[in-house]
């Protein structure tokens, strides 16, 4: 069974989604059914949440030792948790 979605839109990104998809030679529909299939079909197996920082690992000394993305993960977390 086929289930239907509506989404709303600016009219300036509806006529930039009409216009991608009429030079990829889809309709809008099948425009925006093929990148939610892309996104689901790379989401898979992808962390989406990204820590940005991997390029500083080990540059900073933090009282636990050099500074990892887990460790600065650990400590967010436990400062998070405290608050509330």
């Amino acid at each position: 069974m086929t289930k239907i979605l509506t989404v709303r839109l600016p009219a300036g990104l509806h006529d930039k989604a009409e216009a991608r998809a009429m030079r990829l030679g889809l309709d809008r529909a099948k425009y925006v059914r093929s990148l939610i299939e892309d996104d689901l079909s790379g989401a898979r197996g992808k962390n989406p949440r990204v820590f940005a920082s991997e390029d500083l690992v080990g540059l900073y000394q933090g009282d636990t030792g050099p500074a990892t993305n887990a460790s600065a993960r650990e400590r967010l977390r436990a400062r998070a948790a405290a608050r509330r």
